[in-house]
């Protein structure tokens, strides 16, 4: 049996389950697995991982998404909920309510056991939507869209486009739309790539169905036809750099890794000093995740109703 994570005091048998459900694979693919047949069983390592997915999300992602995002208190859906770590460190971050849908079975099963364990069965509202270029909600239903870590498993540009529109559409006027912790397409490869060609040659990968990392500019080309407006930092010295150095001082970091640390957060700096500045570009364009908001047009006074689907 996996062990419970210190901080938390879980429910053994739903725990067991959510580590049964990882050791046969949920979590490993997103692609949903032929009728009978488990996708291919994970390592050690990325067992461990996902088992601890509260715990690196509580310390990576939540700190974007309550400090830039201001979440607390809200109804946010999860786009790709997947085993449900994100959703179970979000409602311990504070957001009101989290609605997730995935559209791998496994996955899905996975993350209502993994509420159980938290017990916050009546905070969290897991579905399995195996098209989730539609979703079963209507629109302006939620505060906040969060997709995390997501995009980079759809290598369909047009598709993607279309995704980021439907995220758009149930999402309240004057709500967000959130990609974060998305492999970043500018970089020669990523830890999400199928292959360190796919996101140089992003139409080869398309054709071939093979990972690719997703860009700022794409974001933007979908959402601000839409009138969205990318979020700004109420602080200007607030970025992934910030949160970076505060991460490496918790983790410790010491000889070569934080010298290597230091080193890339001066190149970012200075990135973000000259070319983010004179262009109006996030550094988070350039990071090697992707994380930004983008803010859906508020209604105008008096109006009734939303944007027609597209």
């Amino acid at each position: 049996m996996a062990q419970l994570p210190d901080a938390e005091r879980l429910e053994p048998q739903a725990w067991e389950m959510l580590s049964r459900l990882v050791g046969r694979g949920a979590g490993v693919c997103d692609e949903e697995q032929p009728e009978g047949r488990d996708p291919p069983p994970a390592s050690v390592e990325t067992r461990e991982y996902l088992m601890s997915l509260v715990e690196h999300h509580r310390s990576n992602t939540i700190p974007f998404l309550i400090e830039r995002c201001g979440l607390q208190g809200k109804s946010v859906l999860e786009f790709g909920s997947g085993t449900g770590g994100l959703a179970i460190a979000m409602i311990q971050a504070g957001v009101g309510a989290v609605t997730g849908v995935e559209p791998n079975r496994m996955n899905h099963e996975a993350s209502d056991w993994r509420k159980r364990a938290y017990r916050l069965e009546d905070r969290v509202d897991f579905h399995y939507v195996p098209n989730t270029s539609r979703l079963p909600f209507a629109e302006d239903r939620f505060d906040a869209c969060v997709c995390s870590s997501v995009l980079q498993y759809v290598p369909d540009g047009e598709l993607r486009r279309r995704l980021l529109i439907e995220m758009h559409r149930v999402v309240k006027p004057g709500g967000l739309v959130i990609v974060c912790a998305s492999g970043n397409g500018l970089l020669p490869a990523g830890p999400h790539s199928s292959r360190w060609w796919s996101n140089l040659a992003p139409r080869r990968a398309e054709r071939r169905g093979d990972r690719r990392g997703v860009t700022y500019w794409e974001i933007r080309r979908a959402l601000a036809p839409l009138g969205a407006a990318r979020v700004r930092p109420a602080d200007p010295g607030d970025s992934e750099l910030v949160r970076w150095r505060r991460r490496a001082l918790e983790r410790g970091l010491s000889g070569p890794p934080l010298l290597a640390h230091r080193a890339a957060l001066a190149a970012y700096a200075l990135l973000e000093a000259t070319v983010c500045r004179l262009t109006d570009t996030p550094i988070e364009a350039f990071t090697p995740y992707v994380t930004v908001a983008f803010r859906k047009r508020a209604a105008p006074p008096g109006a009734i109703g939303g944007a027609p689907h597209p």
